[in-house]
C-alpha cells in the first residue's frame, strides 16, 4: 500500500499470484488476444498494399477493389475472437472471488481490487497482443516464399488500340510471384496503436463488467436484475429480417438507383444491426420460452432438468450463445451472396468461387472460434452450480442423466436459434441482392437483343453443413465439458459456498 492506496506495481504483482485456474484463465485470454492481434495485423497489411507491391498469386490480393472484402471478413473474424476472450474471464470465477474478497480484508478499497481485477486481463492480453506481433513478424520470414507462375499486368492504353477495352489492356507475364503480402508492412505507428490499444481496451470491458459487482471483505455480490426475459428484442429479430426481405422490393418501387443513392445502403447496414442485436438479445426469451413449454411435457428427467435450467436462468444461453449466433447469421448470408455471384458470372471462372471458398473458410475459424468460447461458459456453468448438481447426485439422479441433461440444455435452445439465425442470414442476402438475376444482350448499336432471367437458387446444401455442423460442433465441445461433471458433483461439494 501506498499512502493507503494500492499502486499499480502492486496491483500488477498480485494480479498474477493466482492458483491454478488463475494461470488457465490468464493463459486463454492471452491466445485469444494474440489470434485477434493476428488477425487485425493481416487486415492492416492488406489495406497497405500499393500499386508497386506485389504481385501475387492469389487474386484476392492482386485487386484493389476486393481488399475492403478482405479487411471485413478478418475484422468480422475478431468478433467470436474478442467474446472468447470476455468468456474466459469467467474461469475459476469463485476462487478469484474469494481472492478478491481477501484483498479487501486485508485492507484494500474497491478501487485496488478493480485495479487487481483490471490488471489481470490487461497483463494477458499485452502478452498476447506482444505474441501475436512476434507470430506475425515470425510469419513473414517463414511464408515469405516466392513461385514462378503467368499474372496479368494492366496498362492503360488508348481506346482505339487492338485489345483495349474502355481504356484498359493487360499482358501476361510470367514471373516470381509472392502467397501472401510479405513484401508490406503496416507503418509503424499501426503497429505501436494496435498493441497498445488491445491490452487497454480488454483492461476497459473488465472494467465496465465489474460496474455491477459490489466486492466486499466477506464476498462478492453481483447485482443481476431478476425479473424475466423481455420479448421486445424478438420482435425487433422479426420486423428487421422482414424488413431485409423486403428490401430489393422497396428499393424497385421507389426507383432508387444503388450506384448513387447511399440511402439503400445504410438503410440495409442499420436493419442488419437490428437483426443482429435481436437475435443476441432475444434469445434469452426464446430459451425461456422453450424451457416453460417443455418442462411440463417432458417425459425424461434428462429434458426436465435441463428444461427447468432453461426457466429459471435464461441468460445463460443467451450469453453462451451470442457470438456462435451471430456467426451462423453472417455464414448463412455469405452463402446467400456466394448463390448470387455464382449465378451472375461466368461458370468457367474460377476466381469468384476461389474467393468464397475463402470467405467460408473464416466463417469455419469462427464457428470453432466461437465454440471454443462456449466451453469456456458449458465448463464455468458446471462448476458454478456445482451445489444444485451435487444435491441432485447425493438425491439419487444417475451420473448419466446429469450428462444428457448438460447436453440437452445446450441443445434445446441452440436448434431453434441457429435455424432462426440461418433463415436470418438468407432473407438478408436473397432480399438485398435479389431473387432472380437479369442478364442483357446488347448489340454494338446499344440495342437490346433479349434479356435471360436466372432464378437464384437456394443454397439448402450448404446451410444444413452450416447449421449442422455448428450444432455438432458445439455438442462436441459441451461433451467435452463434461470432464468438469465428475469432480463437480462429489457430496463434498454440498458444503462449499455457491
Amino acid at each position: 500500500m501506498s499512502g493507503g492506496r494500492l499502486s499499480w506495481p502492486a496491483a500488477s504483482w498480485l494480479a498474477v499470484k493466482g492458483g491454478r485456474s488463475d494461470v488457465v484463465r490468464i493463459v486463454l485470454t492471452a491466445v485469444g488476444s494474440a489470434v485477434g492481434t493476428l488477425a487485425l495485423l493481416s487486415a492492416a497489411t492488406v489495406i497497405s498494399i500499393g500499386p508497386e507491391d506485389g504481385p501475387y498469386s492469389t487474386r484476392v490480393l492482386e485487386e484493389p477493389g476486393l481488399h475492403q472484402g478482405v479487411v471485413t471478413a478478418l475484422v468480422l473474424l475478431c468478433i467470436p475472437i474478442l467474446a472468447f476472450v470476455g468468456q474466459c474471464a469467467r474461469i475459476g470465477a469463485p476462487a478469484r472471488d474469494r481472492r478478491l474478497a481477501a484483498i479487501r480484508l486485508a485492507g484494500g478499497t474497491p478501487r485496488d481490487v478493480i485495479r487487481v481485477a483490471c490488471g489481470e486481463t490487461g497483463i494477458a492480453a499485452g502478452i498476447g497482443a506482444v505474441t501475436g506481433l512476434g507470430l506475425y513478424l515470425l510469419g513473414r520470414v517463414l511464408l515469405g516464399w516466392t513461385s514462378v507462375e503467368t499474372y496479368a499486368v494492366f496498362t492503360e492504353v488508348p481506346s482505339s488500340a487492338p485489345g483495349a477495352f474502355a481504356g484498359i489492356g493487360y499482358q501476361p507475364v510470367t514471373g516470381p510471384v509472392l502467397a501472401l503480402p510479405t513484401d508490406v508492412l503496416p507503418p509503424l505507428w499501426t503497429i505501436a496503436a494496435l498493441i497498445f490499444v488491445i491490452p487497454l481496451a480488454a483492461a476497459a470491458f473488465t472494467r465496465l463488467a465489474l460496474r455491477r459487482v459490489a466486492i466486499s471483505p466477506f464476498g462478492v455480490t453481483r447485482h443481476q436484475s431478476s425479473r424475466p426475459p423481455r420479448l421486445l428484442p424478438a420482435i425487433l429479430f422479426g420486423a428487421g429480417v422482414l424488413a431485409l426481405a423486403l428490401m430489393t422490393t422497396v428499393v424497385r418501387t421507389l426507383n432508387l438507383d444503388l450506384g448513387t443513392s447511399a440511402i439503400p445502403a445504410f438503410a440495409a447496414l442499420a436493419l442488419l444491426l437490428i437483426t443482429s442485436a435481436g437475435l443476441v438479445l432475444g434469445n434469452a426469451a426464446l430459451a425461456a420460452g422453450i424451457g416453460s413449454f417443455v418442462a411440463p411435457r417432458a417425459r425424461r428427467p434428462a429434458v426436465l432438468i435441463a428444461a427447468r435450467r432453461l426457466a429459471a436462468d435464461p441468460y445463460a444461453a443467451s450469453r453462451a450463445f451470442a457470438a456462435l449466433l451471430l456467426t451462423v447469421l453472417v455464414g448463412a448470408g455469405a452463402q446467400g451472396v456466394r448463390a448470387f455471384t455464382l449465378a451472375s458470372t461466368e461458370p468457367s471462372d474460377p476466381f469468384y468461387a476461389d474467393t468464397l471458398d475463402l470467405v467460408d473458410l473464416v466463417i469455419v475459424v469462427a464457428v470453432v472460434v466461437a465454440s471454443l468460447g462456449l466451453l469456456v461458459v458449458a465448463a464455468e456453468g458446471i462448476v458454478a452450480r456445482r451445489r444444485a448438481l451435487a444435491a441432485l447426485f447425493a438425491a439419487g439422479t444417475p451420473v448419466g442423466v446429469l450428462r444428457r441433461a448438460v447436453l440437452a440444455e445446450v441443445l434445446l435452445p441452440l436448434l431453434p436459434s441457429a435455424l432462426l439465425a440461418a433463415a436470418a442470414g438468407l432473407f438478408a442476402a436473397r432480399g438485398l441482392f435479389g431473387t432472380t438475376f437479369v442478364d442483357y444482350e446488347y448489340s454494338r448499336t446499344g440495342q437490346l437483343l433479349s434479356e435471360q432471367v436466372t432464378a437464384i437458387p437456394v443454397p439448402w446444401a450448404r446451410l444444413g453443413v452450416l447449421v449442422g455442423g455448428t450444432v455438432a460442433v458445439t455438442l462436441l465441445v459441451t461433451a467435452v465439458s463434461l470432464l468438469w461433471l465428475r469432480p463437480s458433483i462429489d457430496p463434498a461439494e454440498l458444503r462449499a459456498a455457491a
